[in-house]
């Protein structure tokens, strides 16, 4: 699996990662397949986890 990490708080992040839910499902541009997954940690951080290597075409779809 493929990860990338982003820190969306702005600033230095001082609270150590715990918990991790996800936040939206990646879909491949064309056929629609779910090709990755986005969390979100406790501390505001997302997290981008690929099913293979990553794409940069894609759709984000929101988890409710």
């Amino acid at each position: 699996m493929n990860v990338q990490t982003s820190d969306h708080r702005g600033g230095s992040c001082r609270t150590n990662r715990i918990e991790a839910r996800p936040i939206a499902r990646l879909r491949h541009k064309d056929d629609g397949r779910v090709i990755g997954l986005v969390y979100e940690w406790n501390t505001g951080e997302t997290q981008t986890a690929w099913f293979g290597k990553a794409e940069r075409s894609f759709v984000t779809e929101e988890l409710r």
